[in-house]
């Protein structure tokens, strides 16, 4: 007999306690409503989203895909790019007549080789290990595994 009344004071009790802490969530949410940048609402929105729930592991995931995706591209906004970005050549594309160094990444971006920089880039080819950081001014730069030196790079797709 105790046991059903302890019972019934939990479910009476349960909804009381959850709608003191939608309270709570609702300031978030409303929160992040009241942001005007769509980009910072939905970050808002994210952050108050885990904040209820916990991390959504597979939203992160595909966040920081789009994060390496999107790096390089002048147009992606600047929370969703990484900082930098590690992957494989693809393609190497060389044109002779203009001298035009072209590598595609793993992740289908296309960069093209510039003039700045010391790496000497008549090695490179599909495979090759590479490194690319944010520079100075809005430049890139790129380096190769187990290689002294960088070359200026720019995403052109």
């Amino acid at each position: 007999m105790l046991r059903l009344i302890g019972l019934a004071a939990i479910l009476v009790a349960s909804p009381v306690a959850l709608n003191a802490q939608a309270t709570g969530n609702d300031a978030l949410l409303l929160q992040c409503r009241a942001l005007e940048k769509k980009s910072q609402r939905l970050e808002c929105f994210d952050n108050a989203m885990d904040t209820i729930f916990g991390v959504d592991e597979v939203a992160e995931a595909e966040r920081e895909q789009l994060r390496r995706d999107n790096f390089g591209n002048l147009a992606a906004e600047e929370q969703d790019t990484a900082d930098a970005y590690s992957g494989t050549i693809t393609h190497v594309d060389f044109n002779q007549t203009y001298r035009i160094l072209r590598l595609q990444l793993d992740n289908g971006s296309i960069w093209e080789a510039k003039t700045s920089g010391s790496l000497n880039l008549g090695f490179l080819q599909p495979g090759e290990q590479v490194t690319i950081e944010k520079g100075a001014l809005g430049t890139f730069k790129l380096s190769v595994a187990g290689k002294k030196g960088w070359r200026g790079v720019k995403r052109i797709d």
